[in-house]
């Protein structure tokens, strides 16, 4: 409990720490009045795309798990993909735990398998950001002043160390090593597994947590259909850049400042960086990215990067709040299926 009370005083003092960092040379005033003069015919599009976005994500979690539980209802996934974003504006990462709760009560699953595949999850979207973040600080970044303006001048200090064959090639026997332990560490858990079941062994307590964590996190080895997979991937990430791009209008920034689809999906990734770090639903880290990468990287000044950055992120907010209660009122009345 004093745990969870310390995490939570943590996130709201980062948040705050951003949010002021956001705000600290601006008229808030000024920031509200440029908010109130926005237009207001892109909300039905964004409202549409982040409930595209969702249904990805919850199509895409299916495919983890259909191999070991074919016939798992949609509305139940969907659902519990929606309380999962409405529980992280509340407790950072805690909507991860009350998801996989959810799905695994509606659908008898054990907790600790579909935690596996919520957290499989968080590994690919983790792999895919940092990706795209490359190829942002590569093909966007091009020189110091810009990169640290965005990121502080410690980053550029530790890419030049970086660039040591010495400390490259530490890192990359490091990685291997540890990749290597790791593989052995799930090939060990999962061949145990094979021989207590060959056994007629049955597990319990922690060693039946551990296997069934395992058996989570390796679904994707059981994934039957990777090209859909990959779509639903491309697609969340699609629709993240377009719930970027759409605001855009809000402000007429396409026109004033030039910006489109490759700007929006810059400013996308940078601000992910903001939704990651711990505060509660991405307040004040969210809104310092979003507003910094628009001024750094586009010239779009401080007062419209902030009201965008607001904007969307109540915008995000409200889809979310709106979408879950639906949701949530429909598995209420789908009947559950008996247990096994």
């Amino acid at each position: 409990m004093k745990k969870n009370i310390l995490n939570m005083v943590l996130s709201v003092l980062v948040g705050g720490l951003f949010l002021w960092l956001a705000l600290r040379n601006l008229d808030v005033q000024e920031v509200w009045a440029y908010i109130r003069q926005m237009n207001y015919g892109w909300m039905a599009p964004y409202l549409f795309v982040a409930l595209l976005s969702f249904w990805f994500r919850s199509e895409r979690w299916k495919l983890l798990m259909e191999a070991d539980k074919p016939g798992l209802r949609k509305a139940n996934l969907f659902t519990g993909v929606m309380l999962g974003y409405a529980v992280n504006y509340a407790i950072p990462r805690a909507g991860e735990l009350s998801r996989t709760i959810f799905l695994a009560k509606k659908e008898n699953l054990s907790s600790s398998a579909v935690l596996g595949t919520v957290v499989l999850e968080r590994i690919i979207d983790l792999l895919a950001m940092l990706l795209m973040l490359v190829l942002i600080i590569f093909f966007v970044v091009s020189d110091r002043a810009t990169m640290d303006a965005l990121f502080g001048p410690q980053l550029y200090l530790l890419l030049d160390e970086l660039r040591s064959p010495l400390v490259f090639a530490v890192i990359i026997v490091t990685g291997l090593i540890s990749l290597f332990l790791l593989w052995k560490a799930v090939r060990y858990i999962l061949e145990k597994r094979r021989r207590d079941l060959d056994a007629g062994l049955e597990s319990a307590g922690v060693k039946k947590i551990i296997y069934t964590f395992t058996d989570g996190i390796t679904s994707v080895r059981k994934l039957r259909r990777w090209p859909l997979f990959a779509a639903y991937t491309a697609g969340i990430w699609i629709c993240y850049g377009l719930l970027t791009y759409i605001p855009f209008y809000a402000f007429d920034m396409t026109a004033q400042y030039g910006l489109g689809l490759p700007e929006a999906f810059s400013v996308m990734v940078i601000s992910t960086i903001g939704v990651v770090l711990p505060s509660p639903g991405g307040i004040g880290t969210y809104h310092w990215f979003v507003s910094q990468s628009l001024y750094v990287l586009f010239a779009v000044p401080a007062v419209t990067g902030v009201a965008f950055a607001f904007v969307t992120h109540i915008g995000m907010f409200a889809a979310v709040m709106l979408i879950t209660p639906a949701a949530w009122f429909f598995t209420l009345l789908r009947k559950a299926p008996a247990a096994a």
